[in-house]
């Protein structure tokens, strides 16, 4: 089915996005999730007042939400939207159209390219979880990489990256590769789901350890802003200058 035939065969609402349409779903999950981003502003994220991002990739784009919702607050950065399920990208190219800064790519972020399929976590049209089958699957789809993502479109920075993949990031976070993408991140809002895959947790702290971060957690989403190198380490001077300091007062070695 046509992508413009599927849409007008649904029930449909219709939010306007100062003068553009967002098309969702009615009487589905869209519902809900359109209230969280729009309405009680999951993404809107306590980022300095200067922030002006260039690039944004947003992985687990369903129908195109965060995405919208991005564009919207950063109308100068380039865009990257990743969704796998076949309906929601449907949305998402419809919801995007208008948007030259909009790059919206059919495929799930994985730790390699292989073949994978969506099983469904019973959570509606926002709950869809990959997982990797054999290439004889008549449901499987390509998986892409951050990594490559990065190389084909000469992203040499990523100033912010979403990621709501429903388990996913087990493994993406454990990707050999990790370090091509994961050192040009500026600012990180993340939604683990060890609900869905144990170990999730586990493999992005462990990934994201060999740098520093500042942490502020927003409901479920984690949202985590690099800092920059200098910076760190004119805190650690500071601290054991600090330390050195109160040693000498209290007389400790």
């Amino acid at each position: 089915m046509k992508t413009v035939d599927y849409i007008r065969s649904l029930s449909l609402q219709v939010i306007d996005l100062d003068g553009l349409p967002f098309t969702y779903r009615g009487e589905t999950s869209d519902e809900v999730v359109a209230d969280e981003i729009f309405q009680k502003g999951k993404y809107v994220l306590p980022l300095p007042e200067d922030f002006q991002p260039k690039v944004i990739i947003d992985c687990g784009s369903n129908i195109g939400y965060s995405t919208l919702f991005f564009a919207n607050v950063y109308p100068d950065a380039q865009i990257y939207s990743i969704e796998p399920d076949k309906n929601n990208f449907k949305f998402l190219r419809f919801n995007t159209i208008f948007y030259d800064n909009i790059h919206v790519i059919e495929s799930a972020i994985w730790d390699k390219e292989t073949s994978a399929r969506l099983e469904d976590t019973e959570m509606g049209e926002a709950g869809y979880m990959t997982v990797e089958t054999g290439e004889g699957d008549e449901k499987s789809f390509k998986t892409t990489t951050l990594s490559k993502i990065v190389a084909e479109n000469g992203i040499e920075q990523i100033d912010l990256i979403k990621i709501d993949i429903e388990g996913s990031e087990k493994e993406v976070f454990s990707a050999p590769d990790i370090d091509e993408w994961l050192s040009k991140v500026k600012v990180m809002a993340i939604v683990i789901h060890d609900e869905l895959r144990a170990g999730a947790s586990y493999e992005f702290f462990k990934a994201i350890s060999k740098y520093r971060w500042k942490f502020s957690p927003r409901g479920e989403v984690l949202l985590f802003i690099r800092e920059e190198e200098q910076n760190a380490t004119n805190e650690e001077n500071h601290e054991e200058h600090h330390e050195e300091n109160f040693n000498q007062e209290n007389n400790w070695q």
